[in-house]
């Protein structure tokens, strides 16, 4: 399987995914740096897709901004800085990861969870 992160002009990764894929890849984010409670609640929000498409669309918001711990956020914990959750013939959640976040441990996250075709984009001006 292929798939692109986009890294934006303020140096954030992006990825969009399935629902299914998202919790996995957050889930393998998850095992190999360290739970916390940013990826924790990341995980609650896809698991519980329905739920927050119906309220994000209710309050007009077009992000999802799971909750960080400053400590965690000082020591590089916090991973997802905001979620979109989209229907377009499925369920599907754009992660857009912390500037911080490694590109490469992105890349052996979506490897694991089965993308073999791993291509980093940049955005340009």
């Amino acid at each position: 399987m292929q798939i692109k992160v986009v890294v934006d002009f303020a140096g954030s990764p992006h990825v969009v995914l399935d629902k299914e894929s998202a919790i996995r890849l957050l889930s393998t984010l998850a095992e190999t740096i360290g739970s916390s409670r940013n990826l924790s609640e990341s995980i609650r929000i896809v698991s519980n897709f329905e739920e927050y498409y119906r309220l994000s669309r209710k309050r007009f918001e077009e992000f999802i901004f799971p909750p960080k711990d400053p400590a965690e956020s000082l020591r590089g914990y916090a991973v997802v800085q905001k979620l979109r959750l989209t229907k377009n013939g499925g369920e599907y959640v754009e992660i857009v990861f912390d500037r911080r976040t490694r590109i490469e441990l992105i890349k052996e996250a979506l490897k694991k969870i089965g993308y073999v075709d791993v291509t980093v984009e940049r955005q340009s001006v």
